[in-house]
């Protein structure tokens, strides 16, 4: 018979009679020896920090159809609809009808999330950032069957074309391809593009050189695709604090603006438009591929005709949360005015196609 686990951080508190418990770093390094029937995870959700290793591995804990039972109080930051999303990502569903068995509390079951044998791409648009190469070779981790690693090298100056060659001379056991923008006045929209059209693996997800979204944080990504969890993985940087710097205030309030507008183009809760990280299966790259044009063309960061053209095509577009960090070589290419205006240009297309032109089906279809 399985026992009852209850997982909790040491904050203080006396444990449960009758409950196990596991420290919450042990949860964390230690991989389960076997599965239970019921876990607990007595902690209030914002003093967690970043949910989705937590929940991850508290799902591993679970035998499918177990009872996670988790704490929302105090009442914090982080919105019900977003804890939902973040245990639908790690393999948890709501118990119907028990959205908790108080307020404060979320009574979920463990669900069957087997992930398919895909491959990845990880394409990395980069101009100027020779201090990140040998950092971002090193952190991608390798995902699925195989790892594509492909650097779209937008006429750099500094040198990063040959330390890319470079690693790809000291890791002869890795896939690593360097590829030259053939549109350079393009942005780094038309170097995302061109690394997903030349992308061979199954499952295509961007990756900015900066490296403010760590690397180690793609997994997350793959597996909500590999794990069909979602059709197009979306990062969201909004939902945990960020490192200071991470992000200019104008960066901010422009960003939220957006989501505000994106979130009823689609009609689904975006909580992040500029996060650099998406994934797809490249399948569905070539549906939207097909339908930028009718956006106009404007966004030089290819984000808005990514989420516009998966809302057109019809796809599941899911949140993934992650830790923003700081730059910490190089310097960031946004330019808030100039940038801006190009991305509410595309928003007004998005509005006449998406809205007023009510399409009755979408592009693939």
């Amino acid at each position: 018979m399985p026992q009852t686990l209850s997982a909790r951080l040491q904050i203080g508190g006396d444990p449960t009679p009758g409950w196990n418990y596991l420290p919450l770093h042990l949860l964390q390094t230690r991989p389960p020896r076997s599965t239970h029937a019921e876990v607990k995870l007595d902690a209030p959700i914002d003093a967690l920090g970043d949910l989705w290793p937590v929940f991850r591995h508290c799902r591993e804990l679970c035998g499918t159809g177990a009872r996670f039972t988790v704490r929302r109080a105090p009442p914090g930051r982080l919105k019900l609809q977003d804890v939902l999303k973040i245990l639908n990502l790690c393999g948890f569903e709501p118990v119907e009808g028990q959205a908790g068995t108080s307020p404060e509390i979320l009574v979920t079951y463990a669900v069957e999330r087997v992930p398919q044998s895909l491959s990845c791409t990880v394409v990395i648009p980069c101009r100027n950032e020779a201090d990140n190469v040998s950092g971002l070779v090193r952190r991608t981790p390798d995902m699925g069957t195989r790892t594509e690693i492909l650097f779209v090298d937008g006429s750099s100056t500094d040198g990063t074309p040959d330390l890319v060659l470079s690693e790809i001379s000291a890791s002869p056991g890795r896939d690593i391809k360097l590829l030259h923008q053939s549109d350079s006045a393009g942005g780094k929209a038309a170097a995302v593009f061109q690394g997903f059209d030349a992308a061979t693996g199954d499952v295509v997800m961007i990756l900015d050189a900066d490296m403010t979204v760590a690397p180690e944080d793609l997994p997350r990504f793959f597996f909500a695709i590999a794990e069909n969890a979602a059709d197009f993985a979306n990062g969201s940087r909004f939902l945990y604090p960020m490192e200071q710097g991470a992000m200019h205030l104008l960066n901010n309030a422009g960003n939220r603006t957006f989501c505000l507008c994106l979130g009823w183009l689609l009609g689904s809760h975006i909580t992040d438009t500029l996060c650099g990280t998406k994934a797809m299966r490249r399948s569905n790259w070539m549906k939207i591929r097909a339908a930028r044009h009718l956006f106009g063309g404007h966004d030089p960061w290819g984000d808005f005709d990514l989420l516009l053209g998966a809302g057109y095509s019809g796809l599941r577009i899911v949140d993934v949360p992650i830790v923003y960090g700081a730059r910490v070589a190089g310097e960031s290419k946004m330019r808030p005015f100039a940038h801006g205006l190009d991305l509410a240009k595309t928003c007004f297309a998005g509005l006449k196609v998406l809205k007023l032109d009510r399409p009755t089906r979408p592009l693939h279809e």
